[in-house]
């Protein structure tokens, strides 16, 4: 309802109002929780900040003063972010060190509530201050741009992360209503919505059965295993829906986001993967991060250095944790596995029989990369469930028992089949899931976006997808969790 007003009035109104009628809505959408409604100041004050460090930027000529500004400015953004994000978590690790030592310290613990979409907007105005500081960027003298930039609603939950030098220009030569456009943008919500309701949620209730069991006693091995493989293509579905809602809604208003994510789960190295996953997080850690460390500039021991740092960084952006760490730690170290022994992995690829069939040497790389990323997603997971050391230790109990129990598959098949129904994955569940992906798999493998794809099927074929669609998720749709797990970040 929300978005259907902001956009009949957007179009109805003069094309030099739309931009603030949209930085209205933002901040509207940002106070609808209670909760966050007092963090406006603060979105206020990030935007202001970083806007006049930018026009400061622009207009000194003298090195240490540039330099000055810079970092009071990334000091300020990063500062509260730290302090909303990482305080108390800081606390208690550095509390948990010293009594490792014999030394007694109480740490000081905040009743603090992070705000939506802080990691987000934080991040967005960072890259716009440094691009400025580059050169790469010129300042945006008008504020009302720059602060609907940082605040804009379809983006600031759940990203994509926007760069300022490919939105801001966009506001500025706002769209006349395409009809083509307008139904592309509602199909790639509708999208989003399928993938959300029928997969992930019912994805997550089977995954909240196994992982929200403390001890894990009701279960072996195989549901274990089950359970993290399922929670994989949960994540992905969950998170990319809540993309594919933000992408649709600025294809209504006739602005081109950034696609965030490229069927990473199809990739056939970690490598790949991490190129298609969070596009525009990995390639902001990329540009601001790692080429700034060095990149891969300084021989490969300092390579594979800077992908750990960049990782363990992007664990803690995730969540302040340790099991986020240990995440984000696993990905590098495999990352850099992978990348030290590709040439010799080549060689002996040809003096494999199968490798010599297309598809069987697909279907292997696709299917090893997948059981990796499961293995640090179990960490991700398990963060979720409990904090601190606890977390690790879950990760670290299922690890534990992923081998136990697979001689009921044959010895006792109805106990398994038994488990699995009590998780909720009944024949007909699991049916519906498996067409329901398999559309997913098969509509998305074309190279262009859903909502433009949608509007070279023919009419006859078109509408009977958005019925089936719909009628998916009256039927089959879980509507239990409609929170996005990555606007928890």
């Amino acid at each position: 309802m929300f978005l259907a007003g902001t956009c009949l009035a957007y179009f109805v109104l003069p094309k030099a109002v739309r931009p603030y009628w949209l930085l209205v809505c933002s901040y509207l959408f940002y106070m609808y929780d209670p909760e966050n409604a007092g963090f406006v100041a603060l979105l206020l004050s990030a935007s202001a900040v970083t806007w006049a460090a930018a026009l400061l930027l622009e207009r000194l000529r003298v090195k240490w003063m540039r330099r000055v500004c810079l970092v009071v400015s990334l000091a300020l953004c990063v500062g509260c972010l730290f302090y909303y994000k990482y305080f108390n978590f800081l606390g208690e690790t550095l509390a948990a060190l010293l009594d490792s030592f014999g030394l007694h310290y109480t740490a000081p613990s905040l009743d603090i509530l992070a705000p939506v979409g802080i990691s987000y907007f934080t991040f967005a105005a960072l890259g716009y201050v440094i691009d400025v500081y580059r050169g790469r960027q010129r300042a945006e003298k008008n504020f009302f741009f720059y602060a609907l930039f940082v605040s804009f609603f379809p983006c600031i939950v759940t990203g994509p992360i926007e760069r300022a030098e490919h939105i801001i220009p966009q506001f500025k030569t706002p769209q006349t209503f395409d009809y083509a456009r307008v139904s592309g943008g509602l199909f790639r919500i509708l999208w989003g919505f399928f993938k959300k309701f029928v997969i992930a949620n019912t994805l997550g209730t089977a995954v909240d059965a196994v992982y929200g069991n403390p001890g894990y006693g009701a279960y072996t091995g195989p549901i274990l295993l089950l359970a993290s493989l399922l929670y994989t293509y949960q994540l992905y579905c969950d998170f990319s829906a809540g993309c594919d809602v933000a992408l649709g809604a600025g294809a209504v208003f006739g602005f081109e986001l950034t696609e965030n994510f490229r069927q990473p789960l199809r990739a056939r190295s970690f490598t790949e993967l991490w190129r298609r996953w969070h596009i525009s997080l990995t390639s902001w850690f990329r540009d601001y991060l790692y080429i700034p460390l060095g990149g891969n500039r300084r021989g490969k021991a300092r390579q594979y250095i800077n992908q750990l740092v960049v990782f363990l960084v992007s664990g803690l952006w995730h969540g302040a944790s340790l099991s986020m760490m240990v995440w984000g730690l696993l990905n590098g170290v495999y990352l850099c596995v992978g990348k030290a022994t590709q040439d010799a992995r080549r060689k002996l690829t040809r003096h494999n029989p199968l490798y010599h069939f297309t598809p069987v040497r697909r279907i292997f790389q696709t299917a090893v990369t997948y059981l990796l990323f499961t293995s640090c997603i179990i960490f991700f997971r398990s963060s979720e469930v409990f904090e601190g050391s606890k977390g690790i230790a879950d990760a670290l109990y299922i690890y534990g028992h992923l081998f136990s129990g697979w001689g009921k598959l044959f010895t006792a098949p109805d106990a398994i089949g038994r488990a699995l129904v009590s998780i909720g994955l009944s024949v007909q569940t699991a049916l519906v899931l498996a067409v329901s992906i398999l559309v997913v798999e098969t509509l998305e493998s074309v190279q262009e976006p859903v909502n433009r794809t949608i509007r070279k099927v023919p009419i006859f074929l078109r509408w009977p997808l958005y019925y089936a669609l719909v009628l998916g998720m009256l039927f089959f749709g879980s509507f239990a969790n409609s929170g996005s797990i990555y606007g928890r970040f």
